[in-house]
């Protein structure tokens, strides 16, 4: 009973999202908060950004092990991925997607360009999640 309610919730949603623009999307997945965006260029193609707060480094004294192998993933992890990820000088850790793309994308394509690109990333991002502070312990 409660899953085929489930389903069909989840079948409405999808319908919505297939009739709909959908040009920008805040979303939560794997508890990391994205932000995607899509674009055109002049010539007719398209370009998907997506981009997430991953959190922040330990410091040194809280935890030099953490810390060590947090920045070793950001810097081995930037050469084997079509994203990147960033250090803010307060030591906060940013991943970043450009992706280029034949055509603007919108609703349910841009939603499936995302789930690709999340895919292809998923491996280094929980790796590189798990040595970091969670973002909703750092400052606002």
């Amino acid at each position: 009973m409660k899953l085929s309610k489930t389903i069909e919730q989840a079948h409405s949603h999808l319908e919505l999202v297939q009739d709909s623009q959908i040009e920008e999307l805040d979303f939560v997945w794997e508890g990391i908060k994205f932000h995607a965006v899509t674009s055109s260029a002049p010539d007719g193609t398209g370009v998907v950004r997506l981009s997430a707060k991953l959190g922040a480094l330990y410091f040194t004294i809280e935890d030099s092990l953490q810390r060590s192998l947090a920045i070793e993933k950001v810097y081995s992890t930037n050469r084997g991925i079509d994203g990147t990820y960033s250090i803010e000088r307060d030591g906060t850790v940013y991943f970043h997607s450009v992706t280029a793309t034949q055509k603007k994308m919108s609703g349910k394509e841009l939603i499936s360009a995302m789930t690709l690109i999340l895919l292809e990333a998923e491996t280094h991002l929980r790796g590189l999640k798990a040595h970091l502070k969670s973002p909703s312990d750092l400052p606002t």
